[in-house]
């Protein structure tokens, strides 16, 4: 395991500190729509779909056969690596207002992302400007390619348990990687449903799908 992921667990069990922590893309950040929109004036757009229609139909940008080309593809490598990009994406409508709502039931601790450290001061600018909690954001080193980031994020979530309680994260592949025996809760973000049935997720469409949930989960305090 990473050094920068055992001493963020080390530091929160010194502190007799557990709670939970947060997702970014497409969680907090609307980080599809952007890519979706400069993907389309780059490389066609033959369907004709707006933005949010071909979100609704693709989810992620990976999912679209057309642009699964090497200067597409490029191109979106490129833009994970790009600072100012992170820096400027739109904020989901009122997720930081319930995140810090949230931070008040259980703590956040932390931010797990997939995303590469080579962004870290973009998506540190991002989160201060949005008013998240300052938290340690724990970002994709440098020898795990994109492709395996899901992956290491799952691995990842189970090693800090029982520290970080849990996630909220968009993403039901990951729910899906975890051991059977994962202990934490998965809040799945902008989801009515999941096919996970060995470890507890619980499907939440809105923020405040999130923040009842959580509240049912944790107490209200």
């Amino acid at each position: 395991m990473d050094q920068q992921i055992i001493d963020f667990k080390q530091k929160l069990a010194f502190e007799n500190k557990q709670g939970l922590v947060l997702d970014l893309d497409e969680t907090l950040s609307y980080t599809i729509g952007y890519w979706i929109e400069q993907l389309q004036k780059k490389f066609g757009n033959p369907e004709h779909l707006s933005v949010k229609k071909m979100v609704d139909k693709y989810r992620y940008a990976q999912n679209v056969s057309y642009w699964q080309t090497s200067t597409a593809l490029e191109w979106m490598e490129n833009a994970r690596e790009d600072n100012k990009i992170q820096e400027s994406l739109s904020l989901i409508d009122s997720a930081n207002y319930f995140v810090n709502k949230i931070n008040s039931i259980i703590p956040i601790v932390g931010y797990l992302t997939t995303r590469p450290r080579t962004v870290m001061p973009g998506t540190l600018k991002w989160l201060a400007k949005n008013n998240f909690p300052e938290v340690k954001v724990l970002a994709r080193p440098s020898e795990i390619s994109s492709s395996e980031g899901d992956s290491w994020k799952a691995v990842v979530l189970n090693f800090l348990y029982p520290e970080v309680q849990g996630i909220i994260d968009d993403k039901s592949f990951i729910a899906e990687s975890l051991p059977p025996d994962y202990k934490g809760i998965f809040f799945l973000y902008n989801s009515h449903t999941t096919k996970q049935k060995n470890i507890k997720v619980i499907p939440c469409k809105t923020w405040f799908d999130v923040y009842t949930q959580v509240k049912l989960t944790y107490g209200d305090k």
